[in-house]
């Protein structure tokens, strides 16, 4: 009898274990940044210089426009990711009114617009540098990295999962039928 209790000591004191192993784990790997949320901009200058054959120039002038566009970028992903904090302290809060959820909400569009109106105007002075050919391999580019090769090619609607959007077959109508009630005595 006294082995059986043993036993289960020793296989308690592992699991024990095991759950603060794990705990540790998890908690160490909570805060990594995840990967997924790291912003990756649109073309990777380096691998595109060297398709594009930028000469000593075109590179130079380029290189001018980068820092203005960093700052202004790296500016509005500030004010984003601290109107996303404030938006999440709305959220908690059970006594917040909607109409305040929906302003803070309107604001990160506004940010995420002018992010938008930035990435196009940093776009449209690269572009003015390169001759035709080099735009042609920039703007294609840019279009694979954007919308994924595959996708672009396919289409608008490629890709998307079922029932998401208007993909074949999805038009007014089209979701799920709902069925009549059995009919009978009830």
């Amino acid at each position: 009898m006294r082995r059986n209790w043993l036993l289960y000591l020793v296989i308690f004191s592992l699991a024990l274990n095991f759950g603060t192993i794990g705990t540790f784990a998890y908690l160490h790997y909570q805060n990594q940044p995840d990967k997924s949320e790291v912003a990756v901009p649109p073309v990777p200058t380096g691998p595109l210089w060297h398709k594009i054959n930028l000469d000593k120039a075109q590179r130079q002038t380029i290189q001018s426009l980068f820092p203005e566009h960093r700052r202004k970028v790296q500016e509005i992903r500030l004010q984003m990711a601290e109107k996303r904090q404030q938006l999440f302290g709305l959220l908690q809060n059970d006594n917040t009114p909607t109409s305040a959820i929906q302003a803070k909400v309107r604001e990160i569009n506004a940010l995420q617009g002018s992010l938008e109106q930035e990435m196009v105007r940093f776009m449209l002075a690269f572009k003015k540098t390169l001759t035709p050919q080099q735009r042609a391999v920039f703007l294609n580019r840019v279009q694979s990295r954007l919308c994924g090769a595959e996708a672009c090619r396919m289409g608008p609607g490629f890709g998307r999962q079922r029932g998401m959007g208007r993909g074949m077959g999805m038009g007014p109508g089209m979701g799920p039928r709902r069925l009549p009630p059995p009919e009978g005595p009830r």
